[in-house]
């Protein structure tokens, strides 16, 4: 399993079990790490269930995936824990 972080407020928001050597961005691959965040539905617009900002698509790294917000957008800017 990779954690999975959004790179706008760096919260640790899912945890990944899908394949690792090619992601694959299905809702039931990503569990909520925390109560409060709800779990992903099929076809519906991938957000961060804590700053509620749109994803666009994802960086799959060595040791976690992180998830990508448009370019207007500047986050916090940095990487969360390893």
């Amino acid at each position: 399993m990779k954690p999975v972080f959004c790179t706008y407020c760096n919260a640790h928001v899912y945890n990944y079990k899908g394949p690792e050597d090619k992601i694959e961005f299905k809702a039931q691959n990503f569990i909520p790490t925390s109560t409060k965040f709800r779990v992903p539905e099929s076809g519906q617009e991938s957000v961060c269930p804590n700053c509620q900002i749109k994803f666009v698509g994802l960086s799959n790294q060595v040791n976690q995936i992180r998830m990508l917000i448009d370019w207007s957008y500047q986050g916090t800017g940095e990487v969360g824990t390893l």
